[in-house]
């Protein structure tokens, strides 16, 4: 159905003019996902809207029924329209009704659907990233009853816990004390290579743009819910944020379809070997 933005044209953005479903989610509430139809303006990825079918769909659902309801109750919207130049971007709260940044809309990249996993360059390696929890598949093309989900959603959404659960009170982007890096106490110059990575749970721990450790913890939340193989390597690591992601999340999904095997990211430190147990 096409979608008419509350409140007139941009005030939100990637809505007017933007075709939108309304997925259920438990408590009976609706996540509406949207994308640009034929009326819409933006330039972004014209094509979007021919590839979009149920299995898209189905990932956004299942990913988001693998979470504890609070944490899916935090996406307010879905936006599949190119905006971020990598998978995914949770953006937080810019406190301006005209800014669709509000701390509770995702927006995709259309790659997240169509890519098959693959090894991602970070700050301090590679580190394997999982479009889907199998390896080998892509969501594009599946049958519209699969079982996927996806870890880099998961990833994205931990970003819209962090804003809220992990620290409510906080204003703009929020890095919660326990997966605080060098970055956020300004000393990663000083350190060596091995010190810098020290807290990192994979080896994107780090905005490329920002040095604060945000996706330290977005990182650690996926693999919290990722699957049994990838909660074990989090527990390898002795991550920083497994109390507080025990108090949030509890023991959810763990026990579910798995993770199709954990790969362990390559280290710069190691020669881009894989010399740790995560």
């Amino acid at each position: 159905m096409a979608s008419r933005e509350p409140g007139g044209p941009r005030r939100t953005f990637s809505w007017d003019g933007y075709d939108a479903r309304f997925l259920s989610r438990a408590g009976g509430a609706c996540v509406p996902v949207l994308w640009p139809g034929a009326s819409a303006t933006t330039p972004r990825a014209p094509e979007i809207a021919g590839l979009i079918d149920d299995a898209w769909l189905r990932l956004i659902e299942n990913t988001l029924a693998r979470l504890p309801e609070a944490h899916a109750a935090r996406v307010l919207r879905v936006v599949i329209d190119d905006r971020p130049t990598e998978h995914g971007i949770a953006p937080f709260d810019r406190g301006d009704p005209s800014d669709a940044r509000d701390g509770r809309t995702l927006w995709l990249h259309h790659r997240l659907f169509t890519e098959k996993n693959h090894w991602a360059h970070g700050n301090f390696g590679s580190y394997w990233s999982y479009h889907v929890q199998r390896d080998g598949v892509t969501v594009d093309g599946s049958p519209r009853d699969h079982a996927l989900y996806s870890p880099v959603l998961m990833h994205e959404i931990g970003h819209l816990v962090a804003y809220s659960l992990a620290k409510p009170d906080a204003v703009g982007e929020v890095t919660p004390a326990c997966a605080r890096t060098c970055g956020d106490r300004g000393d990663c110059a000083r350190l060596s290579p091995e010190e810098r990575e020290r807290g990192c749970v994979s080896p994107y721990c780090m905005p490329f743009k920002v040095a604060v450790g945000t996706e330290n913890w977005a990182e650690q939340y996926r693999l919290f819910f990722q699957g049994p193989g990838a909660r074990a390597a989090l527990e390898a690591a002795r991550a920083g944020c497994l109390p507080l992601l025990r108090e949030l999340g509890g023991e959810r999904a763990l026990d579910g379809d798995g993770d199709g095997g954990y790969r362990r990211s390559r280290w710069d430190s190691c020669g881009g070997r894989a010399c740790k147990a995560y």
